[in-house]
């Protein structure tokens, strides 16, 4: 092969890269199943589904509560104050529910039965949103990237996101479904969704019509809450301080 013809063969290659990588990501829609109540004073900021029932982590100082809603009806079942600290994230793992702070650096445990608090885990910088993939915690702060952590919530690895070759910040609240992380992003409209384990955003979900549909009256009350029922394979979206939750097929 000679130098020249090894040369256009090299070129070509990465053109035909860089057209890939280009491509544009598709863009779908949810569809609406059930637009279910949803208490407007909850600043949700994290949102899981378990065994019929969603399970809320609502925000600010103060106003910061760990609550269970039945999703048949939007009723709060249970609900408990989280005094002296900001609440984000919230995820189930093993017999176990673990709740973010965004700046007291301490993500608190408590027991699924009776929402005792049985510890704390520390870490470094501020606290978004959390999910779990069955072997490890995936959490955001705020960043372009997601941090693995392990059940002693050690980091054991960062996965830079990108969407179009660009990074994507301000991750929030995450969903962990086979595979992929479905994230809100603050003061977005859009859930992307991210190969897990390339940070790669594969596609984009327009939620602009349940924004509409919400109708919120500040710019505070931003997109933010997801939650997977496996069992129905359908979603669970709401926001801070929306009036309604919707239950969606993606």
């Amino acid at each position: 092969m000679s130098q020249r013809f090894l040369l256009f063969f090299v070129m070509g290659f990465y053109a035909a890269m860089a057209q890939v990588s280009s491509k544009p990501i598709s863009t779908t829609t949810p569809t609406v199943l059930r637009t279910i109540p949803h208490d407007t004073q909850a600043f949700t900021q994290g949102l899981f589904y378990y065994k019929g029932f969603l399970y809320e982590s609502t925000g600010l100082y103060g106003q910061s509560k760990l609550r269970v809603i039945d999703p048949s009806n939007g009723n709060v079942i249970k609900s408990v104050p989280v005094p002296d600290v900001f609440a984000e994230g919230l995820c189930r793992v093993d017999s176990f529910l673990v709740q973010l702070t965004w700046k007291e650096q301490a993500a608190i445990k408590y027991s699924e039965s009776d929402f005792s608090v049985k510890g704390s885990f520390s870490y470094s910088g501020e606290g978004w949103g959390l999910t779990y993939n069955g072997t490890a915690y995936i959490m955001s702060n705020g960043s372009d990237t997601l941090f693995m952590r392990n059940k002693n919530f050690s980091v054991i690895k960062k996965i830079p996101v990108t969407c179009g070759n660009k990074p994507l910040r301000e991750l929030n609240e995450l969903e962990y479904v086979n595979g992929f992380v479905y994230a809100n992003v603050w003061f977005n409209t859009n859930i992307y969704v991210i190969q897990a384990s390339s940070g790669t955003v594969v596609r984009i979900i327009d939620c602009m019509p349940l924004v509409i549909k919400n109708a919120s009256q500040s710019e505070q009350d931003v997109l933010n809450g997801i939650a997977y029922n496996k069992k129905s394979q359908t979603f669970y979206v709401t926001g801070k301080n929306w009036q309604y939750i919707f239950e969606v097929k993606m």
